[in-house]
């Protein structure tokens, strides 16, 4: 694993920090001429979606007002596309265009911003921004993105979700199965499937109902532990998308604990599971080592399904604990490998 390096991590800090800011949204204005008036028209971009919205009178100051709002918001994004295209040109990772269009309607919609939270190698494709070292398992391609409702806390008015995907891709129905009254996952025309996940409660075996986004979501064991405390990232399309993922910590635990839960016929899986936990592991085994002991002490702590199968992931990729501690050799290891 290689270091990014710091005019590329400082780069992305900057763009993560624009986006924090919650910028007004760019748009492209025209006017229109209706009966010797002229009119004013703001027209923005929502996945592959475009959206036109009626601003006024061209001569009002108070239209020209937002005019200018939209103009100068329109001159941040070209900047930060800038900042995307050379943060890609460095090998940062950047989801597949289909991919970042999913990701940038979901948060227009203000889902990630209310805790929807994205999981799975989509998620885990983020983190070389946020670690600063690339991450050899993150180019691995995806046909799916799991989003997790866990600690969604829904608003108002929400919209349903198979329409908020439309515009990303007017394909997108419900993958229907014969028990459903909701739909719990969404498959394009291409095969991308987008599906829905949350926690499992005591009890719980069933779908679990979302009613305000018009969803069910599967609900699966350990699935609050990389929900609990998730942080906000850059994804790289466009002119960046803001989106809430696990943190890194977590992310590599919740694998280790997931990898021992596969059946047979999913070795592929957990071998990918396994290891893009070693690869965040030996990161914090340099850059954190407590933090790591600590989120590893804190998850083992929280049951002895959680304990057994956490270390028999670390011993699956040699990063055994012994009396619930991480050896020092692994240290040694990789610094002679």
């Amino acid at each position: 694993m290689r270091p990014i390096p710091l005019n590329m991590m400082t780069l992305y800090a900057d763009l993560l920090q624009n986006l924090e800011m919650g910028d007004s949204v760019a748009a492209s204005i025209a006017t229109k001429t209706i009966k010797n008036k002229k009119y004013a028209y703001a027209t923005s971009r929502d996945g592959s979606a475009r959206i036109e919205k009626y601003l006024g009178l061209a001569d009002d100051p108070l239209v020209q007002a937002r005019v200018e709002k939209y103009r100068h918001a329109a001159g941040r994004a070209k900047a930060r596309r800038s900042t995307v295209s050379i943060l890609k040109a460095a090998r940062i990772p950047a989801p597949a265009l289909f991919l970042g269009r999913i990701l940038e309607v979901i948060a227009n919609a203000g889902l990630f911003e209310r805790g929807v939270t994205l999981v799975g190698t989509t998620a885990y494709q983020t983190y070389a921004g946020v670690l600063g070292y690339y991450l050899p398992t993150s180019t691995y391609a995806t046909n799916d993105a799991d989003i997790s409702v866990a600690e969604f806390v829904p608003g108002e008015h929400e919209e349903d979700f198979g329409e908020i995907l439309k515009r990303a891709d007017p394909t997108f129905a419900p993958d229907w199965k014969s028990d459903d009254t909701l739909p719990k996952a969404f498959r394009a025309s291409n095969g991308f499937v987008v599906e829905l996940l949350t926690k499992l409660g005591r009890g719980r075996t069933f779908l679990v109902p979302v009613q305000s986004i018009g969803v069910a979501a599967v609900p699966l064991a350990f699935q609050e532990y990389p929900a609990e405390g998730a942080i906000e990232v850059a994804v790289l399309y466009g002119d960046g998308v803001m989106v809430r993922v696990p943190t890194p910590l977590r992310f590599a635990i919740h694998k280790l604990i997931v990898a021992q839960r596969r059946k047979a016929q999913e070795s592929g899986k957990r071998q990918k599971d396994l290891r893009q936990a070693q690869e965040l592991i030996d990161i914090f085994l340099e850059i954190d080592e407590h933090a790591l002991q600590d989120e590893l002490d804190s998850a083992r702590s929280r049951g002895k399904s959680w304990k057994t199968a956490i270390n028999a992931s670390l011993r699956a990729i040699k990063r055994d604990a012994r009396q619930g501690r991480l050896p020092l050799l692994i240290r040694k290891e990789s610094d002679q490998g």
